[in-house]
């Protein structure tokens, strides 16, 4: 028998009752049998089961109305060693190209670009060449002093590292985004590693519509993932990718385990699992802390 956990995380104070859902599961999925289950926090349950099924993933999971359900195997690996993430509209809650575009005066033009690249519209190469061109001639080093300040951080991510490095899990930034704002986030989280995409300057410091060596790319993401566990020696089923757009799928299909954070359905509906709450520190109870837990080691 092969053991799975379902984790309940509310979108409100609290988890509603269980009873009716997990007959709803029992009925999609006849052959597994309740064991345990756990009450994480106010708003995180946690159920386990065993059953015969080799690979249980969402395809498993019943929805439930404001509730995150996550499903995943039961085992030494779900506390993970190595989590990567996303940056703009994960780490933070601003999509830094489009905060660059405002001085330009192409934001709107941009954010369309952004949207269909989060979608999967467009190639994320293709994007972000159509999307910098657009920048081209901004004074590029003043403006970087100026938006860092003006990075938010998401709701529960300094809180959420705090927690794991106390426990020592090696945290990265991988960003489709900017080198200057990768790695200044990165500082601020006391991150291990970080890899961005570099902005082409001229002799005055103007962007000039091109970037700098390889483009930080879905595919770029999914082997910096893989390279970085090897050189931690992390087994990669010790290993997860957070992130909000379609070019984190490759990193999430590598991992041991994905999670789509506040993303469009699309993405939502391909990654291992789903996070729709406000606060990414509960990204902890997807891996089994309970909020005592999380207590102490803040």
């Amino acid at each position: 028998m092969n053991k799975y956990v379902l984790t309940f995380i509310g979108h409100g104070d609290s988890v509603p009752a269980l009873d009716m859902y997990l007959l709803k599961f029992i009925a999609r999925n006849p052959d597994i049998k309740l064991t345990s289950w756990k009450q994480l926090s106010d708003h995180a349950v946690e159920q386990y089961f065993t059953s015969d099924e080799e690979e249980m993933n969402e395809d498993n999971v019943v929805e439930y109305a404001d509730v995150d359900v996550i499903l995943q195997r039961d085992d030494g690996y779900r506390r993970k060693r190595l989590v990567v993430f996303d940056m703009d509209s994960t780490l933070i809650y601003q999509e830094v190209i489009e905060l660059i575009a405002g001085y330009a005066g192409v934001e709107r033009e941009v954010k369309k670009i952004t949207e269909r690249a989060m979608n999967g519209e467009l190639d994320f190469k293709q994007s972000l060449t159509q999307r910098i061109e657009l920048l081209k001639g901004l004074p590029i080093e003043q403006l970087y002093n100026e938006i860092k300040p003006k990075l938010i951080l998401t709701q529960g991510v300094k809180e959420l590292c705090e927690v794991l490095r106390h426990d020592n899990v090696r945290l990265a930034v991988l960003s489709g985004g900017f080198t200057p704002f990768a790695e200044y986030i990165k500082e601020q989280l006391q991150m291990d590693y970080f890899k961005a995409n570099t902005l082409e300057t001229d002799e005055e410091g103007k962007l000039t519509g091109k970037t700098v060596g390889e483009i930080v790319d879905g595919e770029v993401k999914a082997t910096t993932l893989v390279q970085l566990a090897n050189k931690y020696e992390i087994p990669i089923d010790g290993t997860m990718m957070v992130g909000d757009g379609a070019n984190d799928l490759p990193a999430m299909g590598v991992a041991g385990f994905g999670i789509a954070w506040n993303a469009i359905p699309k993405v939502q509906k391909l990654a291992p699992g789903k996070l729709n709450s406000k606060s990414l520190l509960d990204l902890l109870y997807i891996m089994g802390y309970s909020q005592e837990e999380i207590n102490s080691k803040l």
